[in-house]
């Protein structure tokens, strides 16, 4: 039986592993909010039903936006190798990009300011892009760094 240090760094490891394993889950479900934000965006286009977008702009865009917050906690926790804590936090980043492009659309301005606007889908596949790379990185585990 270990006392002292050993049993403290024996549990630790052990919170570690389990924040390694939620980090992983965590970014599943990032790669799955993206794809149900993309679905919702799609959905109120082509349904005309501004519900779908209510839910992508308020709602769905949040759990974007503060899940690879919480990841990069769980994840610096974990020691996930720095690069990828990076990547993680591209994406709330990309998020916040995402918002400032459709300012152009809200102002209402006109032609070549408004059609900036359209970036807001190219940014959206940059954010998809990014979570699954993130996702490339957790389904082959690297080294924890020390």
């Amino acid at each position: 039986m270990a006392y002292g240090l050993a049993a403290v760094d024996r549990q630790s490891e052990g919170g570690r592993k389990t924040a390694r394993q939620a980090y992983v889950i965590g970014i599943w479900l990032l790669v799955a909010a993206i794809l149900i934000q993309v679905l919702l965006a799609g959905a109120g286009v082509f349904s005309g039903d501004a519900t779908y977008f209510i839910w992508h702009a308020n709602y769905n865009s949040a759990v974007v936006f503060f899940l690879p917050l919480i990841l990069i906690a769980v994840g610096r926790y974990a020691r996930v190798p720095r690069q990828t804590l990076w990547l993680t936090a591209a994406v709330p980043g990309l998020v916040i990009v995402q918002s400032l492009l459709l300012i152009p659309y809200h102002m209402q301005a006109p032609g070549l300011l408004r059609a900036l606007a359209g970036l807001h889908a190219v940014n959206a596949l940059f954010i998809f892009l990014v979570a699954v790379r993130l996702l490339e990185r957790v389904r082959v585990p690297s080294k924890p760094s020390v």
